[in-house]
């Protein structure tokens, strides 16, 4: 049997290197470009939340002008943070304030007029969890899949590498929040 030269094996060796090193490099380069994607996709949502906040109204006595317009936040999400970023813009005169809430079995809405609850809830979602709360009039927003089935309001959809959104008509109802037309046509589906 013939031994491998020395500097066969070393040629070897810098080869299976360097193939590690563009591997290596290649797996970092696409996590970046996913960790990009998912903050650009953060911020489509949270301009999304921006706009359809918008076109919807509140019952007077729940959108006091001195208090501004509180979204919270529930769950980790990148969204969280791009939320973060319309903190100080105003809707309709109001100003908005972000905060985000502590997840548990009996949560706690007061005082917020707009709840984003983040996918990593999915297990807790429920009518009674969402809107038995604290807030009367909360306008529910999620980018779950079944969020529409679990008592959500608002549902936003990715299909085709485009963002839109779905509109629950039943909750919005119970809680006393009024879509505009405007907003349920360019909703993907009204149930």
């Amino acid at each position: 049997m013939r031994k491998p030269s020395p500097h066969l094996t070393l040629t070897r060796l810098l080869r299976t290197s360097q193939w590690l090193v563009l591997v290596c490099a290649m797996g970092v380069s696409s996590n970046v470009a996913v960790a990009n994607e998912l903050s650009r996709a953060a911020r489509i949502q949270a301009v999304l939340v921006l706009r359809i906040v918008k076109f919807v109204s509140w019952p007077p006595d729940a959108l006091a002008r001195q208090d501004g317009l509180q979204i919270c936040t529930l769950g980790d999400s990148p969204t969280h943070l791009a939320l973060q970023a319309l903190q100080g813009q105003k809707v309709r005169e109001q100003e908005i304030k972000v905060r985000k809430l502590v997840p548990s079995p009996s949560l706690d809405t007061s005082g917020c007029h707009v709840l984003y609850v983040a996918a990593s809830q999915r297990a807790a979602v429920s009518p009674a969890w969402l809107y038995d709360s604290g807030s009367r009039a909360l306008l529910t927003i999620s980018d779950m899949p079944d969020f529409g089935q679990r008592g959500g309001i608002i549902s936003l959809v990715q299909q085709d590498n485009k963002m839109g959104f779905e509109v629950y008509m039943r909750y919005a109802r119970a809680n006393g929040l009024q879509i505009g037309s405007l907003l349920l046509e360019l909703a993907r589906s009204v149930e």
